[in-house]
């Protein structure tokens, strides 16, 4: 990844294959190794573009690991385009996304883990600048960053500025960062355990609030750049507020001992951490962002 590279827009980054082959095959150990899982059904129109965000970011110690359900959309045929560079590729019939990404988690040997959906992108340098901010903070357990969200021609609608890590803002006020620009510790991941495979919209929520409850939040490294991209369209899982979401928001609070966020003081905590959430956007975004996300 040169500066140049960095410096290109989302769309200029995946439009076509612009990687190092001999690079993807390096092991340098000066890097740590990076592990990155990506479950993939029928995303034909999608996983090229995926794919490339993960090779084209040139970065010398890199296993792609591509766990594919069994698309019957065309998905295998752009995948099989790219099988040289992965580590691990299948395709067949599985239980779902929580256990694609267990399956591939299962095989990963990096240092550091990393989750891409087969319809989001990374941005241009992630992978340096995660690595970089292990050398600064060694004690780092997990290391996530911004996200942009992005239509299906990969352009930026908006800036999801992440802000400081906390179990309970995620718990009763929601998301302050995102998967595709979060990256955790191999031995945290171990820890923590695997991905629960009874929660089919809600696994990502989970799998963080254990992550967090067992690491901590001063080990969760912020850095203030992006590094990734959220796409919007019409056949995305994930925002989807229905009886199936709340049903499996309900069961994780129950397992993990937060069933008072559907009290009368869950509900007080959900607007002090809701303030809390608007000093964030006045602090990372300004007086004119904060505006426009209140509206929103």
């Amino acid at each position: 990844m040169t500066l140049s590279d960095a410096a290109m827009t989302i769309r200029e980054f995946v439009a076509r294959p612009r990687f190092d082959p001999a690079v993807l095959a390096a092991t340098d150990p000066s890097y740590p190794r990076i592990s990155i899982v990506m479950p993939v059904f029928n995303q034909a129109a999608f996983v090229e573009r995926s794919i490339l965000s993960v090779l084209n970011q040139n970065y010398p110690n890199l296993e792609l690991l591509v766990i594919d359900g069994g698309s019957t959309d065309g998905s295998v045929e752009i995948e099989s385009r790219y099988q040289n560079y992965f580590h691990h590729w299948e395709s067949k019939r599985d239980r779902g996304q929580s256990h694609a990404l267990n399956k591939g988690f299962a095989r990963a040997t990096g240092e550091l883990y990393g989750w891409m959906n087969s319809d989001d992108l990374y941005a241009p340098g992630a992978l340096v600048c995660v690595a970089q901010a292990l050398r600064d903070r060694p004690d780092a357990v997990a290391v996530y960053g911004d996200i942009d969200a992005i239509d299906v021609q990969d352009r930026q609608l908006s800036r999801e500025y992440a802000f400081d890590f906390s179990v309970n803002h995620l718990v009763f006020e929601g998301w302050h960062l995102g998967t595709q620009a979060l990256f955790w510790r191999r031995d945290a991941h171990l820890r923590c355990g695997q991905f629960d495979e009874s929660l089919h919209r809600t696994m990502d929520y989970d799998f963080i609030l254990r992550l967090g409850l067992a690491a901590g939040a001063h080990r969760f490294y912020r850095v203030s750049c992006v590094l990734g991209c959220f796409r919007c369209h019409a056949n995305q899982k994930t925002g989807r507020q229905d009886a199936v979401s709340d049903a499996e928001n309900r069961a994780i609070a129950a397992k993990l001992n937060f069933s008072s966020k559907y009290r009368p003081v869950g509900r007080l905590l959900r607007a002090i951490f809701r303030a809390r959430r608007v000093y964030w956007y006045l602090k990372r975004g300004g007086v004119r962002y904060t505006l426009g996300r209140l509206l929103r």
